[in-house]
């Protein structure tokens, strides 16, 4: 008795594995069919909970940037840069610690480091987090590295909080809009070099 019900269980196992196996092959082999498929009845979902018509629901498709070794270097050094220039441009005009101007460069260096480790750690644990939030989560290493530079002991540490956040702000909203528009300017230069070329 003892011998069938382990073969009954063996063979419920083995099929339940089976199963699983060919799921996850039909998930991979999804053709365009199936993926359109799949979206109508999002779509008929998604206008049946809101009470809208379907045509109204437009569907945007967002792509992940592919991210290689030369744009991981470059922005890699575009944040050490905009750092350490805006760090000690900044503690010129509001003083939060008390430090030299070769000190404060260390602790944007380490500030940078640690914000790009998380930012990298980011784009590959959350990219759908990251889609889904059209990027507002990569706020968060940028703050988790400014709160870790506290616990830091041989960096300048900040004697006045309130002022330690406004450089920071101000540092993020200027780092991200210099990075916005110089893409702009790079991206309409290239276009017009390629219609001179056509």
């Amino acid at each position: 008795m003892d011998e069938e019900k382990k073969e009954i269980e063996k063979k419920e196992e083995d099929e339940t594995v089976e199963a699983k196996v060919d799921k996850e092959e039909k998930e991979e082999k999804k053709t365009a069919t199936d993926i359109e498929k799949e979206m109508q009845d999002m779509l008929n979902d998604l206008s049946e909970q809101m009470g809208i018509d379907k045509n109204q629901i437009k569907v945007v498709s967002i792509k992940m940037p592919k991210r290689n070794f030369r744009t991981i270097l470059f922005e890699s050094l575009y944040y050490i840069i905009t750092s350490c220039l805006l760090v000690i441009g900044l503690s010129g005009y509001i003083n939060w610690c008390e430090g030299t101007w070769y000190q404060l460069l260390f602790f944007a260096l380490i500030f940078s480091i640690i914000e790009l480790v998380l930012r990298n750690i980011f784009f590959i644990v959350f990219k759908k987090t990251i889609i889904q939030t059209f990027g507002l989560i990569l706020i968060l290493p940028s703050f988790l590295s400014m709160l870790a530079c506290f616990f830091i002991p041989f960096i300048p540490t900040p004697t006045r909080i309130a002022r330690y956040a406004v450089v920071f702000i101000i540092l993020f909203i200027v780092r991200e809009f210099i990075k916005r528009y110089s893409l702009e300017f790079f991206r309409r230069h290239k276009f017009k070099k390629d219609k001179k070329q056509k």
